[in-house]
């Protein structure tokens, strides 16, 4: 297994695990309270964060092992990344035009649409791409055979 890819299985772990705590928290305090209570806007942003420092540190693998002059990145690995980015890049595209088509019709007599939407289409927005970036790098890999 390449760098890539163990990169690439400890993003889907991230993505995976933000998902589900943060959709167990809400279960658990309920959506609609997130304007109102402080503790869950407060998990919920640690969660996030959280999950973006441990996804940072999976993109600083080297490309190089210390003190050796192998390549741990090569050509195919570039384009693999190239292909998975384009796909992050539609997946975010694809969530976020689909919360806009559902809040907007789900909404659409109250002219407006409530605050705690805009939160949940930020974190959405980040574990899809986590998660795109992920199943894209090993989808690619699993194309190469």
């Amino acid at each position: 297994m390449t760098p890539l890819q163990k990169r690439a299985w400890l993003g889907l772990g991230v993505g995976v695990g933000m998902s589900l705590a943060i959709l167990a928290v809400f279960i658990a305090r309920g959506v609609t309270s997130f304007d109102d209570d402080l503790v869950l806007r407060a998990i919920a942003y640690v969660l996030c964060v959280g999950g973006l420092l441990v996804y940072g540190v999976t993109l600083r693998i080297k490309r190089r092992k210390p003190g050796r002059s192998e390549v741990l990145i090569d050509e195919r690995d570039k384009e693999i990344v190239r292909k998975a980015t384009m796909a992050q890049l539609w997946a975010v595209l694809l969530s976020l035009f689909i919360w806009a088509i559902a809040l907007t019709e789900v909404y659409w007599g109250q002219k407006s649409i409530p605050i705690v939407f805009v939160y949940l289409i930020a974190i959405s927005g980040l574990i899809v791409s986590i998660l795109a970036q992920a199943i894209g790098i090993l989808i690619g890999y699993r194309r190469m055979r």
